[in-house]
């Protein structure tokens, strides 16, 4: 229909139902009020029609829903979410209009970050989450961080210890956590379900470790949930290891490898206070990480023949192609290590000393 204004500015108005209501939007020619109905009656049908005036609202109203929603999350991963959502997501967002944000400002956001690659691309994570859910909740037609390019970490290759060199870091550590680095480098837990493991979850009988929880240091609040993948495991304990745990059970809720003062080991203040002074000590890489002992484990159970799926269930990964990506090098050696062993059976068998024969055509 023509306004009042016509053969001034938006001159056409473009007039349609939306749930009982009338809708109008003012365009500058007849053919783009004619392609706007088109498109709502398309979405319409297909039900994909989002109301635009539900995406003309303030970001900050929206996050404290969204934060709510997240129930799903393991309770260490929900406190780094509201801890990110409070620390960068809000005091950048949270005065921009939800409609208004198009994916060139997503992508000035996340390139002018200043954070480590990793630390970006969790925070992105997050935000990416919000705006798909605000597409969920019908307030954007498509999520404006899609095709966002991200800042590209170095790949920071594992390194695995080798038994002596286990043994030269235990004896250079504080004498209370020697038996945790023997614990963390024979059954690849990670530092946080060590630190949460509890009397409990020993079975001396069946030398299993149940691990069903772990814990996290949140900006300072120590936070229990179930372990990263979300399900428990059973961990197999060594011969050597059962002894050296024993003394450390006592009654059925305490832990297992508390600090001196009988609390939760904090991972942090763990590294830079005890283990980066016992590598130093033991002559061993400077950036030897903690976790660098679960590597050390997942080697040690490959060369000691473990199979991809008992590696895989001792680590606890979500799936036997995680541990493959994750230690593609060490099984690789475990195929030369077939063929020589195959080689040994051929041997044995006398087959090599059989004189050849030759085949002849038929």
């Amino acid at each position: 229909t023509r306004t009042a204004l016509y053969g001034k500015g938006l001159r056409w108005l473009a007039v349609w139902s939306e749930g009982g209501d009338e809708r109008k939007k003012s365009f500058a020619t007849k053919d783009a009020a004619k392609a706007h109905l088109t498109w709502v009656e398309h979405n319409q049908r297909s039900g994909t029609y989002v109301n635009q005036d539900r995406g003309r609202v303030y970001v900050k109203e929206l996050l404290p829903d969204w934060v709510n929603a997240q129930a799903h999350l393991a309770p260490s991963t929900m406190a780094a979410t509201e801890s990110d959502v409070h620390a960068t997501i809000a005091p950048y967002w949270g005065n921009r209009i939800l409609a208004d944000i198009t994916r060139a400002d997503v992508q000035a956001w996340v390139t002018g970050m200043g954070k480590a690659a990793r630390t970006v691309d969790t925070i992105y994570g997050r935000f990416r989450s919000f705006l798909n859910w605000c597409v969920e909740e019908g307030r954007l037609v498509t999520s404006p961080a899609k095709g966002v390019n991200l800042p590209a970490g170095n790949k920071r290759e594992h390194i695995y210890l080798t038994i002596p060199e286990v043994r030269a870091l235990a004896d250079a550590i504080d004498a209370h956590y020697r038996d945790l680095v023997w614990f963390l480098a024979t059954t690849g837990l990670r530092f946080g379900e060590a630190a949460e493991l509890r009397t409990k979850d020993v079975d001396l009988r069946r030398k299993r470790i149940r691990v069903a929880r772990a814990v996290t240091d949140v900006k300072g609040r120590m936070v229990v949930g179930p372990p990263k993948n979300g399900e428990s495991r059973d961990v197999p304990l060594t011969g050597f290891m059962l002894d050296r745990i024993q003394p450390h059970l006592t009654t059925r809720d305490a832990l297992v490898f508390p600090t001196p003062r009988g609390k939760w080991m904090r991972s942090n203040n763990f590294k830079s206070r005890t283990y980066d002074k016992a590598v130093e000590a033991a002559g061993l890489p400077l950036d030897l990480w903690v976790h660098d002992l679960r590597h050390t484990a997942a080697s040690l159970s490959i060369h000691a023949g473990a199979s991809v799926k008992s590696v895989q269930r001792m680590l606890g990964h979500a799936s036997a192609k995680i541990t493959l990506d994750v230690y593609a090098g060490l099984f690789d050696q475990e195929l030369s290590d077939v063929a020589a062993r195959m080689d040994s059976l051929i041997s044995d068998s006398g087959i090599l000393n059989l004189p050849r024969t030759s085949l002849r055509a038929v």
